[in-house]
């Protein structure tokens, strides 16, 4: 179902520690969750599972990092944020 293409483009996007932060979300072992990311199959119910859990970590890591963004805006002054382009 999932090509390697698209594990591998969604890897890419994860944050560090995704295969523990996934097991935590599913209680998938992270073997299994390694397997997947290394285009091994494994069974359809815990792909889709996997797949679903790391959708929703790289939204929220994205969401994290906006907030970061807004917060660091507001505790700089103009010069500062246009020398870090943010």
């Amino acid at each position: 179902m999932f090509d390697k293409k698209e594990i591998e483009l969604i890897r890419n996007q994860l944050p560090p520690r995704y295969r523990e932060l996934i097991s935590k979300k599913t209680e998938l072992s992270i073997p299994t969750i390694a397997r997947f990311f290394g285009s091994v199959p494994i069974r359809q119910h815990n792909a889709e599972t996997i797949y679903d859990a790391a959708l929703e970590i790289i939204q929220e890591h994205q969401e994290k990092m906006e907030e970061r963004k807004i917060k660091i805006r507001k505790l700089m002054t103009k010069e500062q944020q246009q020398s870090l382009n943010i």
